[in-house]
Formats: C-alpha cells, sequence, structure tokens
C-alpha cells in the first residue's frame, strides 16, 4: 500500500523495522505517514486509542480561495 500513488496516507504500528520500511517506501511519493517504531498502544485505554492526534492524522484540511470583486 505504501508503495501506490492512490493511496493518500498510511499508518503502521507494528515492529521498529516494519516502521522504517513504511517509511522508506512512502518516500517516492511523498505519502503522509503515522508509524508507531515498535511502540504498541493499548487500545482498550480509549486515552491512547483515541483522541486529538488520532482526529489530527485523520482529517486533512483543505482551503478553498474564492475571488471576489474585480
Amino acid at each position: 500500500l505504501t508503495e501506490h500513488d492512490e493511496v493518500a496516507a498510511l499508518w503502521y504500528f507494528g515492529s521498529k523495522e516494519g516502521s522504517g520500511m513504511v517509511e522508506k517506501a512512502s518516500a517516492g511519493n511523498l505519502k503522509a505517514t503515522w508509524v508507531s517504531n515498535g511502540r504498541l498502544p493499548n487500545w482498550s485505554n480509549t486515552h491512547e486509542a483515541q483522541g486529538r492526534d488520532y482526529l489530527r492524522r485523520a482529517t486533512q484540511v483543505k482551503n478553498i480561495w474564492v475571488p471576489y470583486g474585480a
């Protein structure tokens, strides 16, 4: 998935070696990645497995410029 051009971003929670592989493979098309570098969150703990950091990485703000006047 990391090397696929139609994928805009990738999250990887796994080994440190896998994190490095994901980041290296994503460099070709400047894909946004979020890797854990071997630190696995406790998915049953709501403070670790959700929150503002997840929201920030799951959304993308886009600006629309509307011309006004002459």
